[in-house]
């Protein structure tokens, strides 16, 4: 399956985003994959009940997913993706996850979380102005990628084509209260653990904590990258995907 023109790779978008910030990446990928970047309920164009429910979000990837994908899921799309591999393990053959965690939040016995996170500040600005703040966002991630304008020129008009996210504040507050760890034991997948170590979103100890609890992970820190290791180092995460993936 992986050698023909139909491996499925399905690219899952983090919170305030949508799909088409993987439009860089799409085209460092193997020739023969066929990739898909679907939105998240209520990011992009993608339509939203009122309501953000990570177990439901990942019900609805694996209804598209055919049998023996692989999957990779950037920040809250990992989480998905990570339930997405736990509740219908035929659909996901191999899992990447990148800036991603199974908490968010510090915890007693769980210090790898955060005290507090980060996203909750960019929630009133993203609501105030989202093309501006997006775009901030996005530099920060490139501080120290010298493309870095002409990445977020090339990126920003379609991922806030659609406008703020109708489930901005509704998917982060899921974020919040998500808690994936007790999962981690069960997912029997190979898992690609990427992060960056300047990333003080998901900082790399949270990837340590998965790594710990995973059965079959193994983990890459590209020490110049923030919280978008596959914008800053749109190549080499590529190749980490073509011989992940295979």
């Amino acid at each position: 399956m992986t050698d023909t023109p139909h491996h499925p790779v399905y690219l899952i978008h983090g919170w305030a985003a949508n799909g088409r910030v993987f439009d860089g990446l799409r085209p460092l990928l193997p020739a023969h994959w066929q990739v898909h970047t679907p939105d998240l309920p209520g990011h992009g164009g993608a339509p939203f009940a009122g309501a953000f429910d990570i177990e439901t979000a990942a019900d609805e990837l694996a209804d598209g997913l055919p049998e023996g994908s692989d999957v990779a899921g950037w920040s809250l799309g990992g989480l998905v993706a990570l339930h997405a591999a736990h509740r219908h393990p035929h659909k996901v053959r191999r899992l990447c996850l990148t800036a991603s965690f199974a908490k968010l939040a510090a915890a007693p016995g769980y210090p790898q979380g955060l005290a507090r996170p980060a996203l909750h500040k960019m929630l009133p600005l993203f609501t105030q102005d989202y093309a501006k703040y997006m775009r901030q966002f996005l530099e920060l991630q490139l501080l120290h990628t010298p493309e870095a304008r002409q990445i977020v020129d090339a990126l920003l008009p379609d991922i806030v084509r659609h406008g703020t996210p109708a489930a901005l504040a509704a998917a982060l507050e899921a974020a919040e209260r998500a808690d994936a760890r007790a999962l981690l034991p069960h997912i029997r997948q190979p898992v690609l653990l990427v992060y960056g170590g300047k990333d003080g979103i998901t900082p790399p100890r949270m990837g340590g904590y998965l790594q710990e609890h995973l059965p079959h992970a193994e983990t890459v820190v590209i020490d110049q990258a923030a919280h978008a290791p596959f914008l800053s180092h749109a190549a080499e995460f590529a190749n980490l995907l073509a011989r992940f993936f295979g």
